[in-house]
């Protein structure tokens, strides 16, 4: 199958229609398809503004689903975050934030394995600006040690967990990292699992469930092939191509992504 082949078959809408009867689960799957939207289209104010209206309110039936999109909205606005210049000084927070939200929907849910997988990827970012911090360092170890063991056992065929396991063997140090080859292995299975899961999704499954996972693993193929030793850049060209077929409004990828592939040899290619 061609990467395009593959971005089309992982690609999803962004939200799908829901009965009018419930219009509080109508409304949740609008701000799920305005976060998701915000998110690759780098609008940080957006994120915040959509966080702050995913508020649970009292509404117990939704209160998980609610939690974990507010968290994942801050978790994006602090990733997106990372591509600007200067970096904005509100990371940190919006990173522990989205953490707290993710606790939050766990413990109104405590089977479900996505808020974890969403702790997993707060928690990578904290110890990235925590480098010069050693204490805060191993406090954020303590806990992420045994919830990666977790994810790992439980979601190891899921593409949102494939992506940042794939992103810990690319870019933690060893004996965790730094393994471009094992990490391109791990996000062609996510790339794999999102097709799986897109089509094995059932029509009664609710929008809201997360469903994300193609396109970033796509990317992540991208980025691992221009920005390590496996560098190829018409294989890296073909991915960030895939990840904008599958996520046509991904700012990172179009306007960041793109021309640094661009930008490589053509006389650079994988062995």
């Amino acid at each position: 199958m061609t990467v395009f082949a593959l971005a089309l078959a992982v690609a999803a809408p962004l939200a799908a229609g829901l009965p009018a009867a419930d219009p509080s689960a109508r409304g949740l799957a609008e701000i799920v398809r305005e976060v998701r939207r915000a998110d690759y289209r780098g609008v940080r104010a957006e994120l915040a503004q959509l966080a702050a209206e995913l508020e649970p309110a009292g509404d117990t039936a939704l209160a998980a689903p609610r939690l974990y999109w507010r968290g994942f909205a801050l978790w994006r606005r602090a990733l997106n975050g990372f591509n600007e210049t200067p970096t904005p000084g509100d990371l940190r927070r919006d990173l522990e934030t989205a953490v707290q939200s993710f606790r939050l929907a766990l413990a109104a849910d405590p089977d479900w394995i996505e808020p974890r997988i969403g702790m997993i990827g707060c928690w990578s970012s904290l110890l990235f600006l925590a480098q010069e911090d050693a204490a805060r360092r191993e406090a954020i170890l303590a806990e992420y040690v045994p919830a990666a063991g977790v994810v790992r056992e439980r979601a190891a065929d899921n593409p949102r967990a494939l992506w940042l396991i794939g992103g810990t063997q690319l870019g933690a140090p060893p004996p965790y990292g730094g393994d471009a080859a094992r990490a391109a292995a791990t996000y062609r299975r996510g790339v794999e699992a999102s097709i799986d899961e897109a089509r094995g999704t059932a029509a009664g499954v609710p929008p809201w469930e997360p469903r994300w996972g193609g396109a970033e693993n796509l990317m992540g193929l991208a980025y691992l092939h221009s920005h390590s030793a496996l560098a190829d850049r018409e294989l890296a060209l073909a991915y960030a191509h895939g990840a904008l077929v599958a996520a046509p409004e991904w700012r990172y990828v179009r306007e960041i992504l793109l021309p640094q592939v661009l930008a490589l040899p053509r006389s650079v290619a994988g062995d």
